[in-house]
């Protein structure tokens, strides 16, 4: 059985175009004319934790810093402030902050460029007659994403740059032998600080060639049921203990308050 399933989640990380091609499932079987329905989402709702302020929008398509970030900083021009003119930047620590001279640490996790720039300036207004920043990225921190669940290696898996899906990201934890549920596996997807995502994936009908390898995004924890669970607290309670382990890197949408767990 377990043979047969890696088999399967291999064949799961080919596209649409190369199942249809290659062979890698029977669309042969389909009568001309046929419509499928392609799309393994079979639930998602956005949650907006209590902080989040109204008009807030998702910030899903712009890069949120975190731990392991370097940035360069320069603060209006001034040397003895900036990290950028001795040639080495500053990287975010484990807790999410920016340790600059003079005004000390300064939390960024989770934050645009733009919305660290912001923080820096006002952190920096204190001690200096309208400052201005400007921060760049010297080096990337490693994307991954998290799996737990009914795998023999729960943790992070690293996101290679050409990206991870959930048939690849399932395989490099090892699927435990028997006692799970993959037509419910839960994603749990961080948008913004205070707002996200809770995402069910039925990854049977991925196995199967009826819908596309589903993708994965940075800092994504994925969580393969052990049965069928009926609702998401259910999971959450099998979730939180992990979390509790990586809440120094975890995206601030998940930490905060461990996604207020008890409200779903």
């Amino acid at each position: 059985m377990k043979r047969n399933l890696s088999l399967r989640l291999i064949l799961s990380s080919c596209g649409l175009f190369a199942l249809l091609v290659s062979g890698c499932a029977p669309y042969g079987a389909y009568p001309p004319g046929t419509v499928k329905q392609i799309n393994s989402v079979v639930e998602k709702e956005t949650i907006s934790l209590a902080s989040q302020k109204a008009g807030t929008a998702p910030m899903s398509d712009e890069y949120l810093l975190g731990p392991g970030d370097v940035l360069f900083v320069n603060v209006s021009g001034k040397p003895e402030f900036s990290t950028v003119a001795i040639g080495k930047g500053s990287r975010v620590d484990g807790a999410g902050n920016l340790h600059l001279p003079l005004v000390g640490s300064v939390k960024v996790s989770g934050l645009t460029l733009e919305q660290a720039q912001a923080v820096v300036r006002k952190a920096f207004g204190a001690y200096i007659k309208d400052p201005w920043a400007v921060i760049e990225i010297a080096d990337y921190r490693t994307k991954q994403v998290f799996i737990f669940g009914a795998v023999k290696k729960p943790g992070s898996v690293p996101m290679p740059l050409v990206g991870l899906n959930l048939a690849q990201a399932i395989a490099a934890s090892d699927l435990r032998d028997a006692y799970f549920d993959l037509s419910r596996v839960r994603i749990i997807r961080s948008l913004s600080a205070t707002q996200g995502e809770l995402i069910v994936v039925d990854f049977e009908k991925v196995l199967q060639g009826d819908a596309l390898p589903f993708p994965l995004r940075d800092g994504d924890i994925v969580y393969v049921p052990k049965n069928r669970f009926g609702n998401w607290n259910d999971a959450l309670a099998e979730i939180l203990p992990s979390l509790q382990i990586f809440s120094a890197v975890l995206s601030p949408f998940v930490s905060l308050k461990y996604l207020s767990h008890g409200t779903y």
